[in-house]
């Protein structure tokens, strides 16, 4: 029996980890153990994934980051390394080096993006495929750009080219979610390959003009949009316990009746 103080005002129901839809995903921009803690005690119920940020994996010792990746993984939570730090690797000529260093980190989860690199899609795919067959690695596959880059192939293509090559999760690069020509391509996306195979990046204060505003509205128009099992990525670590508020109805939207 729930032995809550608020047991019976619990909003909409929420898979319980390990969970197949509605997940989320932090970033960590470095945390240290003691903010990592103060975040696990708080909210390690309410996502799924760590993203360690761009290329921080290298700016931690060794023992610091592979205590991190466990201690995530105790609670349920499956740490990555950012997919930027692969594309620094290729265009530094040590993309070789790449996949070695993340299996020994104790990483089971991978990103695998083309937003900054000047490469191709098969590049991605290749990448994607080795990581699964030779790490046994489970991947995100990231589809877009950062702003203000060229496009390459129209997105559901790579979408579709990225899980043939074993990746299973599309993200949604953040930037191409706040362009309006883009919204078709990702309606697209989400009709042809499904809204649980899909995470939708949030955007932040690293995309020009965005502030606090446009990531909260997004957050809720995407919720609103494809439900409260709606996969969401790029959370702020001081924001997951708001998204799963939103979630379940417990949040700004407490006036709607939780289906």
């Amino acid at each position: 029996m729930d032995t809550h103080t608020f047991a019976g005002l619990d909003g909409r129901n929420r898979q319980e980890k390990p969970r197949t839809t509605g997940r989320t995903m932090v970033i960590d921009w470095g945390m240290g153990p003691h903010a990592q803690e103060d975040l696990l005690v708080t909210a390690a119920p309410f996502f799924d994934f760590a993203k360690v940020a761009v290329g921080i994996s290298r700016l931690l010792d060794n023992e610091l980051l592979t205590t991190k990746i466990d201690t995530y993984r105790e609670h349920g939570i499956e740490a990555f390394p950012g997919g930027q730090f692969l594309e620094y690797a290729e265009m530094q000529g040590r993309t070789d080096m790449y996949l070695p260093a993340v299996a020994e980190a104790g990483y089971r989860w991978m990103e695998v993006s083309d937003n900054l690199a000047p490469v191709e899609l098969a590049w991605k795919t290749k990448l994607i495929k080795q990581a699964v067959d030779e790490y046994a690695m489970q991947v995100f596959g990231e589809v877009g750009k950062k702003e203000g880059l060229g496009k390459g192939v129209p997105m559901l293509d790579d979408a579709k080219a990225c899980l043939d090559a074993g990746a299973s999760i599309i993200l949604l690069e953040a930037a191409e979610l706040i362009q309006p020509e883009t919204a078709t391509e990702v309606e697209h996306i989400v009709q042809a390959i499904g809204v649980d195979q899909v995470m939708f990046e949030l955007p932040g204060p690293w995309i020009e003009g965005v502030n606090l505003f446009d990531i909260h509205r997004m957050r809720r128009e995407l919720i609103d949009r494809y439900g409260p099992d709606v996969n969401l990525g790029n959370v702020d670590a001081g924001e997951i316990v708001a998204v799963e508020a939103y979630r379940r109805a417990l949040g700004v939207n407490a006036g709607h009746s939780p289906e």
